[in-house]
């Protein structure tokens, strides 16, 4: 048995082309070596190969379109409406996995397995890509860190590193959303309004990395004082 020719996407849209002027299909599947089976598949999916081939794909030897269209219609959709301006809701891909798990059950869709590789395919099919989302920034004076930093060897050169300790706030924002998204390409990736429910860390240690504070938490109190006798 002769080994079968894997055709290209510019194969596949010659093999269009031929049809559409006229040509019979025994007389296109001698002329390409393909089985009638496969030049049905061909013919039948000729609006993305003419798709793929505009867009400059004339060479890949294989197109893989959604196997499950109707639940992938459905999911960008979905992405689309999270990703709104009227709601910016952040969505990474355990998120939109699962979401496609949702999706196939309503649809019916049986052993449907939303793997890494169904994701990429997915994102590639439908030009989303993971962005990180445009939040706030805050400004620092520079010239004030600056003369700090040539000021602090001269106050630490009696010291040893073993005694010279650092400590800085930092707060953990836990019902925080992520800060990156799957998003359409060309479209803007402005984020909404994040949780701002948080505790507060104070975390320190010395210069040499020997020796490291315990960390200090503080909380909500039980019974703030503002509230005393209301």
């Amino acid at each position: 048995m002769s080994k079968r020719k894997a055709l290209s996407l510019s194969d596949k849209l010659q093999i269009v082309t031929e049809f559409e002027n006229g040509k019979s299909r025994g007389v296109i599947s001698q002329q390409f070596g393909v089985p009638s089976s496969t030049l049905c598949r061909i013919l039948k999916d000729a609006d993305n190969i003419k798709k793929e081939c505009a867009e400059g794909h004339g060479k890949v030897k294989r197109f893989r379109g959604s196997e499950h269209p109707d639940l992938e219609k459905c999911l960008v959709e979905w992405l689309k409406e999270c990703r709104s301006r009227t709601r910016n809701v952040p969505v990474n891909g355990p998120i939109l996995k699962q979401k496609a798990i949702e999706f196939s059950k309503k649809l019916g869709v049986d052993d449907f397995n939303p793997t890494n590789g169904w994701l990429d395919g997915f994102k590639k099919r439908n030009d989303i890509v993971f962005k990180n989302i445009v939040g706030e920034s805050g400004a620092v004076d520079t010239t004030i860190c600056n003369q700090w930093i040539i000021d602090l060897p001269t106050l630490l050169a009696g010291y040893s590193p073993d005694n010279v300790f650092n400590a800085d706030e930092t707060g953990l924002f836990y019902q925080c959303l992520p800060n990156k998204t799957f998003s359409f390409k060309g479209e803007s990736c402005n984020g909404g309004k994040h949780s701002k429910v948080r505790i507060a860390l104070l975390l320190g240690a010395n210069m040499s990395g020997t020796e490291k504070l315990p960390p200090l938490l503080i909380g909500k109190s039980k019974n703030p004082r503002c509230l005393d006798g209301k």
